[in-house]
Protein backbone atom coordinates (compact mmCIF):
# COMPACT_ATOMS: atom_id res chain seq x y z
CA UNK A 1 0.00 0.00 0.00
CA UNK A 2 1.07 3.69 -1.17
CA UNK A 3 1.53 6.26 1.72
CA UNK A 4 -0.82 8.07 0.37
CA UNK A 5 -3.26 5.25 0.28
CA UNK A 6 -1.97 3.97 3.82
CA UNK A 7 -3.04 7.79 5.60
CA UNK A 8 -6.26 7.64 3.45
CA UNK A 9 -6.79 4.23 4.97
CA UNK A 10 -6.02 5.61 8.72
CA UNK A 11 -8.28 8.80 8.14
CA UNK A 12 -11.42 6.52 7.17
CA UNK A 13 -10.68 4.74 10.05
CA UNK A 14 -10.51 7.74 12.25
CA UNK A 15 -13.86 9.20 10.50
CA UNK A 16 -15.91 5.57 11.44
CA UNK A 17 -14.43 4.91 14.79
CA UNK A 18 -14.18 9.07 16.41
CA UNK A 19 -15.50 11.05 14.15
CA UNK A 20 -18.79 11.22 16.35
CA UNK A 21 -16.37 11.66 19.01
CA UNK A 22 -14.49 14.62 17.27
CA UNK A 23 -18.15 16.30 16.82
CA UNK A 24 -19.77 15.92 20.18
CA UNK A 25 -16.32 17.69 21.46
CA UNK A 26 -16.14 20.23 18.91
CA UNK A 27 -19.77 20.97 19.89
CA UNK A 28 -18.89 21.67 23.26
CA UNK A 29 -16.66 24.34 22.01
CA UNK A 30 -18.41 25.49 18.52
CA UNK A 31 -22.57 25.34 19.99
CA UNK A 32 -23.55 25.00 16.30
CA UNK A 33 -23.46 22.01 14.04
CA UNK A 34 -22.06 23.63 11.01
CA UNK A 35 -18.97 24.76 13.06
CA UNK A 36 -18.63 21.47 14.39
CA UNK A 37 -19.07 19.60 11.25
CA UNK A 38 -16.08 21.36 9.87
CA UNK A 39 -14.30 21.05 12.94
CA UNK A 40 -14.25 17.29 12.65
CA UNK A 41 -13.30 17.92 8.17
CA UNK A 42 -10.42 20.02 9.20
CA UNK A 43 -9.47 17.15 12.06
CA UNK A 44 -8.92 14.88 9.54
CA UNK A 45 -7.38 16.96 7.06
CA UNK A 46 -4.72 17.28 9.89
CA UNK A 47 -4.37 13.73 10.26
CA UNK A 48 -4.03 13.18 5.91
CA UNK A 49 -1.05 15.74 6.04
CA UNK A 50 0.42 14.44 9.56
CA UNK A 51 3.18 11.24 8.85
CA UNK A 52 3.02 10.55 12.61
CA UNK A 53 3.27 7.06 13.53
CA UNK A 54 0.31 6.52 16.36
CA UNK A 55 1.21 3.90 18.95
CA UNK A 56 -1.92 2.65 19.32
CA UNK A 57 -5.79 2.92 19.44
CA UNK A 58 -5.78 5.52 22.37
CA UNK A 59 -2.92 7.69 21.16
CA UNK A 60 -4.89 8.17 17.90
CA UNK A 61 -8.19 9.03 19.54
CA UNK A 62 -6.30 11.42 22.30
CA UNK A 63 -4.41 12.92 19.14
CA UNK A 64 -7.99 13.70 16.97
CA UNK A 65 -9.48 14.85 19.93
CA UNK A 66 -6.17 17.38 20.69
CA UNK A 67 -6.12 18.72 17.43
CA UNK A 68 -10.06 19.51 17.63
CA UNK A 69 -9.48 21.04 20.72
CA UNK A 70 -6.89 23.30 19.05
CA UNK A 71 -8.77 23.69 15.93
CA UNK A 72 -12.02 25.20 18.01
CA UNK A 73 -10.08 27.26 20.10
CA UNK A 74 -7.96 28.66 16.94
CA UNK A 75 -11.45 29.47 15.42
CA UNK A 76 -12.63 31.11 18.04
CA UNK A 77 -9.92 33.38 18.75
CA UNK A 78 -10.26 34.51 15.23
CA UNK A 79 -14.13 34.90 14.80
CA UNK A 80 -16.33 37.15 16.21
CA UNK A 81 -18.65 34.40 17.41
CA UNK A 82 -17.68 34.52 21.20
CA UNK A 83 -21.68 34.67 21.73
CA UNK A 84 -23.33 31.28 19.66
CA UNK A 85 -26.83 30.59 20.37
CA UNK A 86 -27.64 26.62 20.90
CA UNK A 87 -28.40 25.35 17.70
CA UNK A 88 -32.03 23.41 18.40
CA UNK A 89 -31.07 20.82 15.68
CA UNK A 90 -28.14 19.91 17.27
CA UNK A 91 -29.92 18.26 20.22
CA UNK A 92 -31.75 16.44 17.93
CA UNK A 93 -28.83 15.07 15.73
CA UNK A 94 -28.33 11.18 16.05
CA UNK A 95 -24.51 11.92 16.04
CA UNK A 96 -24.79 13.21 19.79
CA UNK A 97 -27.06 10.73 21.32
CA UNK A 98 -27.35 11.28 25.43
CA UNK A 99 -29.68 9.57 27.52
CA UNK A 100 -29.35 12.45 29.98
CA UNK A 101 -32.30 15.16 29.45
CA UNK A 102 -31.38 17.98 27.05
CA UNK A 103 -31.44 20.38 30.14
CA UNK A 104 -27.82 18.98 31.28
CA UNK A 105 -26.54 19.15 27.55
CA UNK A 106 -27.57 22.87 28.09
CA UNK A 107 -26.37 23.68 31.23
CA UNK A 108 -22.57 22.35 30.60
CA UNK A 109 -22.61 24.47 27.21
CA UNK A 110 -22.98 27.33 29.53
CA UNK A 111 -20.64 26.39 31.32
CA UNK A 112 -16.61 28.00 30.62
CA UNK A 113 -14.80 26.49 28.07
CA UNK A 114 -12.43 24.95 30.58
CA UNK A 115 -15.23 23.14 32.74
CA UNK A 116 -17.15 22.16 29.29
CA UNK A 117 -14.05 20.67 28.03
CA UNK A 118 -13.27 18.56 31.10
CA UNK A 119 -17.09 17.52 32.08
CA UNK A 120 -17.42 16.29 28.44
CA UNK A 121 -13.47 14.24 28.44
CA UNK A 122 -14.99 12.96 31.34
CA UNK A 123 -18.58 11.84 32.01
CA UNK A 124 -18.93 11.17 27.87
CA UNK A 125 -15.90 10.50 26.58
CA UNK A 126 -14.70 8.35 29.86
CA UNK A 127 -11.26 9.48 29.88
CA UNK A 128 -10.15 9.28 33.37
CA UNK A 129 -8.07 12.45 35.16
CA UNK A 130 -4.79 11.51 33.86
CA UNK A 131 -5.59 10.76 30.23
CA UNK A 132 -8.02 13.98 30.16
CA UNK A 133 -4.69 16.08 31.50
CA UNK A 134 -2.41 14.49 29.18
CA UNK A 135 -5.26 16.04 26.01
CA UNK A 136 -5.58 19.45 27.51
CA UNK A 137 -1.50 19.83 28.72
CA UNK A 138 -3.12 20.47 32.18
CA UNK A 139 -1.95 18.55 35.51
CA UNK A 140 -3.92 15.98 36.61
CA UNK A 141 -4.38 17.45 39.95
CA UNK A 142 -5.94 20.73 37.91
CA UNK A 143 -8.06 18.30 35.74
CA UNK A 144 -9.48 16.97 38.90
CA UNK A 145 -10.21 20.69 40.52
CA UNK A 146 -11.77 22.04 37.28
CA UNK A 147 -13.77 18.90 37.75
CA UNK A 148 -15.21 19.62 41.08
CA UNK A 149 -15.77 23.44 40.05
CA UNK A 150 -17.43 22.39 37.15
CA UNK A 151 -19.93 20.05 38.87
CA UNK A 152 -20.45 22.70 41.83
CA UNK A 153 -21.41 24.99 39.15
CA UNK A 154 -23.92 22.68 37.04
CA UNK A 155 -25.44 21.74 39.83
CA UNK A 156 -25.73 25.80 40.80
CA UNK A 157 -27.43 25.88 37.18
CA UNK A 158 -29.87 22.84 37.64
CA UNK A 159 -31.05 24.40 40.57
CA UNK A 160 -31.82 27.72 38.78
CA UNK A 161 -34.09 26.60 36.13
Amino acid sequence: MTEGNERYAIAVHALENYGDDIYRLSFVYMKNKEDSEDIVQETLMKLLQNDYDFENENHLKSWLLRVAINLCKNRLKSSFKKEVQLDDTYLESKSYSMEEPNEILDAILNLDEQYRTVIHLFYYEQYSTKEIALIINKKEGTVRSLLSRGRNKLKKIMQTN
